[in-house]
């Protein structure tokens, strides 16, 4: 599409390559079918980019303004990209720069840019193997006031039950949490690597219900916890972790066979190093 603002929204069925000559400025796009590429686009809308049961779609390099969500989806979506975006909302106290209400299997989130939004990076449906690597996310800061902390969302999000997530080199600031993965129902997600993301400013660092999985090598610095973490089988090392207000690392245990391992940590400047708790096992303490 050519220089100009269109004011239609775009509802793509089929395969296209939909790349931006110049500066083209249109309403949301919503793609249900396969290897659909939307490329160099300024989109404005309540929701930018919504996707239901797809295939092979890139994302790539837009400037999304929205109100609701920057990029949804529901139904089953895989293999998708989502690279090199700027996405950001309309108020810093709702919204998702990206709601992935489906299952999600496969994307490749990369090196995108959300701000001025309450929730980043959302993984609502239990989802595999998604690669999260190199985004930053810049919360909306209401960290001081208990008054403010419904309006504190998650950096980075998931749910129990997903599978072999890489979360990788992000930048998470001023949010409730910086990286979560919470238990909703009885399962445990499982198999993550949490590697070289910087959390600050935030209520919690790394906040997780998880099991079978690597924290490694994140710098974790003035937030209330740096990881605070429940669950069995994790090994959680060589993290910098400096100068949080409340413990460094928080490990509970639910079983008397649960063991998880501490091992090469820098804890400097924290409230307390280590709060530990449960009938369960820590080696490295």
């Amino acid at each position: 599409m050519n220089t100009g603002v269109y004011k239609e929204s775009l509802n793509i069925a089929k395969q296209i390559n939909l790349i931006a000559n110049g500066t083209v400025n249109i309403n949301g796009v919503s793609i249900s079918g396969n290897a659909v590429k939307v490329q160099g686009f300024t989109i404005t809308d309540n929701y930018g980019i919504t996707l239901s049961n797809t295939n092979g779609v890139s994302i790539l390099n837009n400037i999304i303004h929205f109100t609701l969500n920057g990029i949804s989806d529901v139904g089953t979506n895989l293999n998708l990209i989502v690279s090199g975006n700027t996405i950001i909302g309309s108020n810093p106290t709702y919204g998702n720069g990206m709601a992935f209400e489906g299952m999600t299997n496969n994307a490749q989130i990369l090196n995108n840019k959300i701000s001025n939004t309450l929730h980043g990076i959302l993984f609502d449906v239990a989802s595999t193997n998604n690669i999260i690597n190199g985004n930053t996310v810049q919360g909306n800061g209401l960290i001081s006031s208990s008054d403010s902390i419904d309006e504190q969302g998650a950096g980075i999000y998931t749910v129990d039950g997903s599978t072999n997530f890489q979360i990788l080199n992000n930048v998470v600031t001023g949010e409730r949490d910086g990286i979560a993965v919470q238990q909703i129902g009885s399962g445990t997600a499982s198999g993550f690597t949490i590697s070289g993301n910087i959390c600050t400013n935030n209520l919690n660092a790394i906040w997780l219900t998880l099991s079978n999985s690597v924290i490694t090598k994140n710098t974790l610095s003035n937030n209330n916890e740096g990881v605070d973490i429940v669950g069995n089988n994790n090994m959680i090392s060589l993290n910098i972790i400096t100068n949080n207000r409340i413990v460094g690392i928080a490990i509970t245990t639910k079983k008397s066979t649960d063991t998880n391992t501490v091992s090469g940590n820098t804890l400097s400047g924290n409230q307390g190093n280590y709060y530990i708790v449960g009938p369960g096992k820590v080696i490295g303490t």
